[in-house]
């Protein structure tokens, strides 16, 4: 296969995806995720390997990005983003956590120090959990027993994730650089339109 050929395939894939994609899942995941920032709930993102990275941004764009923009040089403590936490970052913790009581149980032990009803633990994971990502499951475990919510963004046919969270956003397609990228895609898509929910309530636009 020439270069050309590679790179008109692989678009026209992502394309593809997008076309695809399922638009009331998304929104659903913005209402929740809206609704969690209007009741000041904590929202914790957490991801391994590739995700793990698109689950550090996307605290970071929840703390700061929907309300506060990289050209406001003065905080506005009038305004405020999310909790957002991303677990994967601590690697003290997380080290602490696999020593003692094993891979599978590294989210589960920070969540339940921190972890109340109403709350939101964001995964991300290629292929929804499945397999190799106990980790994940018992998360999820956990978050339904404190009676938080559960929302994914996932890949493949979905896997654990899209059983078992109140929201989850599937990239159709089986291919892990795809569902990776989208993943990203879909990270700012929802962020920037959080950015404009939150500057319509601000402006009394939004209750």
């Amino acid at each position: 296969m020439e270069n050309k050929e590679f790179i008109e395939k692989y678009l026209e894939e992502t394309k593809e995806i997008a076309k695809n994609i399922d638009k009331i899942e998304i929104e659903k995941f913005l209402i929740f995720l809206f609704e969690a920032w209007k009741e000041n709930k904590k929202i914790f993102t957490i991801g391994n390997g590739g995700s793990a990275g698109t689950a550090s941004h996307f605290a970071a764009d929840l703390a700061k990005t929907v309300f506060q923009g990289s050209s406001d040089k003065s905080i506005n403590s009038e305004r405020r983003g999310f909790r957002a936490i991303c677990l994967n970052e601590n690697p003290s913790l997380n080290t602490a956590w696999i020593n003692d009581s094993g891979w599978d149980s590294v989210y589960e032990g920070q969540l339940n120090s921190w972890l109340e009803e109403g709350d939101i633990i964001l995964l991300i994971s290629v292929h929804g959990g499945s397999g190799w990502s106990g980790n994940l499951v018992k998360a999820i475990e956990l978050a339904k027993k404190r009676k938080a919510r559960v929302l994914s963004l996932a890949g493949f046919d979905g896997g654990i994730m899209k059983k078992s969270s109140d929201s989850c956003i599937v990239v159709p397609m089986d291919s892990t650089p795809h569902v990776e990228g989208f993943h990203s895609v879909l990270q700012h898509l929802i962020v920037f339109r959080l950015k404009q929910l939150i500057e319509e309530y601000y402006s009394g636009g939004i209750k």
